[in-house]
């Protein structure tokens, strides 16, 4: 009788140890399987949160190119330039103008200097590694505050700078023919300036206008 008990007793609690144990797994399973959703939907979140942004494309701005008579952007040869000019009376008073010019072409080097020796003899010959540079100009009075007076014009209004920045000094040169005259409004003056510079230098013709404020324009061809 207390073996019958006994194995009764031994049967039942082996009947509850399986069914905890199978409580324990499915448990254990269940906590799995939330991990392992847990652990994708964090990969899934990561993997948006890690996508790197579109770069946004940025246009390159092209440099704003300076206005026509600056240093950084002289006239070319042949084109024509309006500028502010100053007309003095006999009393000093000024009245205001607008000419425009225009370097028409430029000589220099051995051409140049054959021309200025035929003008006249006594021209003086270019120095070791210098040359002369010759522009032929044209200036119009376009506008002006009075009809009664001149806007004097001459080659001396122009200066030489070279490439390095620094002006040339004046070389007296008898040419013809020479820009050097009056102008009325609506007249016109044509005539030559010309200086000895160095050789192959990138030199500028500079004009002071009315505003105080320089025009430059080009010698190369």
């Amino acid at each position: 009788m207390i073996k019958k008990w006994f194995a009764a007793g031994t049967i039942g609690a082996a009947l509850t140890l399986s069914a905890c144990g199978s409580d324990t797994t499915e448990v254990n399973e269940g906590t799995e399987t939330a991990a392992s959703e847990s652990v994708e939907g964090t990969e899934e979140e990561t993997g948006e949160t890690e996508e790197e942004p579109a770069e946004e494309e940025v246009a390159e701005e092209e440099p704003e190119e300076s206005e026509a008579g600056k240093r950084s952007n002289p006239v070319a040869v042949g084109k024509t330039q309006v500028v502010d000019v100053a007309i003095n009376d006999s009393d000093f008073n000024t009245y205001e103008g607008k000419a425009e010019i225009t370097v028409n072409s430029v000589t220099r080097g051995e051409e140049a200097w054959q021309e200025i020796k035929s003008t006249n003899e006594f021209n003086e010959e270019p120095a070791e590694g210098y040359e002369y540079v010759m522009a032929n100009v044209t200036a119009t009075l376009t506008e002006a505050e009075t009809e009664d007076y001149a806007w004097y014009l001459d080659a001396m209004n122009f200066d030489f700078i070279g490439s390095d920045g620094s002006p040339y000094e004046w070389t007296s040169v008898v040419i013809e023919p020479e820009l050097n005259g009056e102008i009325y409004e609506g007249g016109t003056l044509e005539g030559k300036v010309v200086n000895m510079v160095k050789q192959d230098d990138s030199v500028l013709l500079v004009f002071e206008d009315g505003n105080w404020d320089n025009v430059f324009f080009s010698t190369e061809q």
